[in-house]
């Protein structure tokens, strides 16, 4: 006799296994890179990170990050994030990223939409509960999938602080605003927080969870290597 197929059980372990796959990339990376290092010797007093802050605030760093984003419906969709920051001034950040982001099969196709965006993020002195932040940016997106193909303007901004735990971790949370006029949904709003854990003074590990206005759930895994 067979057992008839539970989609919801299946959906939960396909989650489970992206997500222990990719924390189990990123912090291979990450140990991998400390291991090169400790065999080159000690770095240099001038390179070396304070341990006052270590955050991502103020960093030039390149991140790389996986979301699964339960869409609450049939399918879900699959997000991949490459982002660098650049320090301008203290206080100023510029930001850019890509994003690649794909629905699950849907009737017998996908949705697949690419953006591409940059932008400012301005952050206040640290203070006894975290480091402020406001961020604004904007871009473009491309989207194709079932019968369809149109692209838009894209423009955002968030506000939230940066929580230092220990000398090595963060923890921020936020609340993020994305608006797409000529794409389905024109406007989203996320509400997350997202940790960073410096694994040495280059490499870290990272992880998020959000929730947007649609009823939509992200659970984000990823690495940062600072420059």
């Amino acid at each position: 006799m067979v057992t008839p197929t539970n989609p919801t059980k299946m959906k939960q372990n396909t989650l489970r296994q992206r997500l222990f796959l990719a924390a189990a990339a990123a912090l291979a990376l990450a140990v991998s890179a400390r291991a090169g290092g400790l065999a080159e010797g000690p770095m240099a007093p001038s390179t070396a990170v304070p341990l006052v802050h270590q955050g991502l605030l103020g960093q030039n760093y390149a991140s790389l990050t996986y979301s699964y984003i339960d869409l609450g419906g049939p399918t879900h969709a699959d997000n991949y994030q490459f982002a660098f920051n650049e320090p301008l001034n203290t206080g100023l950040d510029a930001v850019f990223s890509y994003d690649w982001n794909q629905r699950g099969l849907l009737a017998g196709d996908r949705l697949n939409t690419q953006s591409l965006t940059a932008g400012l993020r301005a952050f206040g002195n640290a203070y006894a509960w975290g480091k402020p932040y406001i961020e604004a940016d904007g871009g473009y997106a491309w989207q194709r999938g079932y019968g369809n193909k149109d692209n838009s303007f894209l423009w955002g901004f968030a506000v939230g602080a940066e929580v230092q735990l220990a000398p090595a971790v963060t923890v921020t949370p936020y609340i993020q605003y994305k608006g797409t006029p000529d794409l389905a949904p024109k406007n989203t709003w996320n509400f997350g927080a997202k940790a960073n854990y410096w694994v040495d003074s280059q490499w870290a590990v990272t992880a998020g969870f959000a929730r947007d206005d649609h009823q939509g759930n992200s659970f984000t895994v990823g690495t940062n290597f600072r420059f």
